[in-house]
């Protein structure tokens, strides 16, 4: 990595910290989507008769 030139690179932890960012944000996403997806099934059963409100 350049240590032996007393320059070090951050390139490699930089790439991992902005793939990581980008995983975090990509599962959060995905979670909501998921979840507001559940809930608009939810309202077309209740609305269909197939699901009561105590249910």
């Amino acid at each position: 990595m350049g240590v032996e030139n007393e320059t070090f690179s951050f390139f490699p932890f930089g790439a991992l910290f902005c793939l990581t960012l980008f995983c975090l944000a990509a599962v959060r996403i995905y979670s909501i989507r998921y979840r507001y997806r559940d809930i608009n099934h939810l309202k077309k059963l209740r609305e269909n008769g197939e699901l009561n409100e105590t249910e």
